[in-house]
């Protein structure tokens, strides 16, 4: 059986309260999705990082994995260290699909989200 996964990739951070809001987030994406398996890690700063994460899924049975980069914008992270990390995951796992979706970006309901916090002025 091809088992299949989502992979958050967070950035990380020295401050703790970044895996707790990380933490928040896989749990409400769990609630919403119990039938999807969710996993986390990050970039750098702290653990689980994405070879770890990855290596996990795969001994858990995991064959296909969408990689979310949970990003706002798209630098340098987005465009050169994460897919030559995964390109590296790719070649130790030949019979692993990881699809690098893209990260967040523009989206309506930021915009949505930040007048919330703003208005009335």
């Amino acid at each position: 059986m091809n088992k299949k996964a989502v992979l958050i990739i967070a950035h990380g951070s020295k401050v703790q309260e970044t895996n707790d809001i990380t933490m928040a987030y896989m749990a409400a994406l769990k609630a919403k999705s119990p039938e999807t398996t969710f996993a986390s890690c990050y970039l750098q700063l702290m653990a689980p990082d994405l070879r770890t994460a990855i290596d996990a899924l795969y001994s858990d049975g995991v064959r296909s994995i969408k990689a979310f980069p949970f990003f706002l914008f798209n630098g340098n992270h987005i465009k050169e260290d994460i897919p030559m990390e995964l390109d590296a995951i790719r070649a130790d796992y030949p019979d692993l699909t990881i699809d690098f979706l893209a990260n967040i970006g523009f989206d309506e309901k930021l915009v949505d989200i930040i007048l919330e916090r703003v208005l009335p002025l």
